[in-house]
């Protein structure tokens, strides 16, 4: 037979603005950005080692006085375009897997932005410099429809009606305002080493809404007395705390550079409020839970070591990669460092108009919370870490608005599948539960089973991602 969504008509259809257009699974973590840097973001993101623009000491606080300028500032933005598609897999009346059904398809619209600056006076051999920046770290904005219709015959080109409406809302980013300090020492030409490290703080209010409303068509299809519940579910808190970062740049020559940075493991104050409520119905009491939450939300320690390369040529050419490792393992004993890769390089055409291309190669997390029931019959929530791999292809180029003032622009495209559980469960749209009775109301194919799916028969989703960053740099 078919198998629950398989049988649902499905359209989604949003736009939202606020930030680089994250995943509605991203959630617990957050979706963690990028290079915020626009010559860094169309070189596959690879900075830790960057002399060339202010907005390098939010990768590496060392970079501040690697740059050899007295003073600078940077403007940044970012737009970012995502799609979301889900499908669930398609069975036909003898249980045979046919192909998989697009149920859902979400585009949605997101930006951000981000200030730096800094002075670095020179003193001798001695470089010296003190700097502030202030950029959104995790993103939890997302928004999601679905409109659950019933299974009615479309042979006769009539649209099958609709029964609810799930939505999901959530809004909020973690920023970070952070002071930087470094410090360089030149032994000689073209051999320097500089060190450096920024504190800042870290704070962001998440609001989490998730809703189901029934339809004026379905509402008014149930028998006098008979109530289709209404459900919602509201999380809101606050997460605030510190966070340090440690660098480290060594200049080998007029052809090498290597970058090194460590960020600690980040314990953030959690506290707020979770609120779930479902409507009375037949003879089911109004189910209403309020929960005080104060807890610590805690991020992985990070460490990133690239390098840059200036080969001899006649152009100026850069290539930049660095590697990540994300340790996980510290949050969890039960997930696993992950590990990334940034790549790029610039090459100037007729000596002055820069082309840059780039890669990256970024694994995460994502979790979703699941009721579980032990043995003895008791409910406790569980947590199911996917990890998951996004790849993205980058490139850009910059324009010289006047002496020392930089247009940057950077785009980049980025992809990934991987399976998650269903965002709403299919036995809610049961109105045989909530009428009593042993055939469907609003459902004219008596003959479907709609029953919740877990990990055994899960979604497949599939997202896209096209940015676009900009960044004015200015430097005296």
């Amino acid at each position: 037979m078919l198998s629950n969504k398989s049988i649902f008509l499905t359209i989604l259809s949003l736009a939202c603005s606020l930030l680089l257009g994250f995943s509605i699974t991203d959630d617990y973590f957050g979706n963690a950005y990028g290079a915020l840097d626009a010559r860094s973001y169309a070189m596959g993101s690879a900075g830790i080692y960057n002399d060339f623009r202010a907005a390098g000491i939010t990768e590496n606080p060392a970079n501040l006085s690697l740059m050899k300028r007295f003073a600078a500032l940077h403007l940044g933005g970012n737009l970012n375009r995502t799609e979301d598609i889900r499908m669930l897999p398609l069975y036909n009346s003898f249980d045979n897997y046919i192909d998989d059904a697009v149920y859902a398809s979400n585009i949605n619209n997101y930006t951000a932005f981000s200030a730096a600056g800094f002075i670095a006076p020179s003193f001798g051999a001695f470089n010296l410099g003190i700097g502030a920046y202030h950029r959104p770290l995790y993103s939890f904005e997302g928004t999601y429809r679905e409109e659950i219709r019933n299974n009615r015959n479309t042979d006769d080109d009539m649209y099958p009606e609709k029964i609810a409406q799930n939505d999901i809302e959530n809004k909020g980013v973690v920023s970070k305002s952070a002071a930087v300090l470094a410090v360089g020492y030149s032994f000689k030409e073209n051999l320097e080493l500089h060190l450096g490290a920024d504190y800042g703080w870290l704070q962001g209010d998440i609001e989490k809404l998730k809703t189901v409303q029934w339809s004026d068509w379905a509402i008014e299809r149930m028998p006098a007395n008979r109530n289709l519940p209404e459900y919602s579910h509201q999380v809101e808190y606050e997460l605030k705390g510190g966070d340090l970062k440690l660098g480290a740049a060594l200049r080998l020559g007029a052809r090498w550079g290597l970058g090194f940075s460590y960020s600690p493991p980040k314990s953030l104050k959690l506290k707020g409020t979770d609120y779930e409520y479902r409507e009375a119905f037949r003879n089911t009491a109004v189910d209403s839970t309020f929960t005080d939450l104060d807890d610590t939300h805690k991020y992985p320690s990070q460490m990133k070591l690239g390098f840059a390369y200036y080969p001899r040529n006649t152009t100026r050419t850069v290539f930049n990669m660095d590697f990540e490792r994300v340790d996980y393992e510290g949050v969890n004993k039960a997930f696993d460092p992950l590990y990334n890769i940034y790549a790029g390089v610039e090459h100037h055409i007729i000596y002055r108009m820069p082309l840059r291309l780039g890669f990256q190669a970024v694994n995460s997390y994502l979790v979703d919370r699941v009721e579980e029931t032990n043995a003895a019959g008791e409910t406790f929530s569980a947590f199911v870490a996917t990890k998951v791999l996004t790849p993205m292809i980058t490139g850009g180029s910059s324009i010289e608005l006047a002496k020392n003032l930089i247009l940057d622009l950077g785009f980049g495209y980025a992809w990934r599948e991987y399976s998650a559980l269903d965002l709403f469960g299919d036995s809610y749209y049961n109105d045989k539960t909530y009428t009593g009775s042993s055939t469907y109301v609003l459902w004219p194919n008596s003959y479907i089973k709609l029953a919740d799916r877990g990990w055994e028969n899960p979604d497949k989703v599939k997202e896209s991602y096209i940015n676009l960053n900009a960044g004015i740099s200015i430097c005296w």
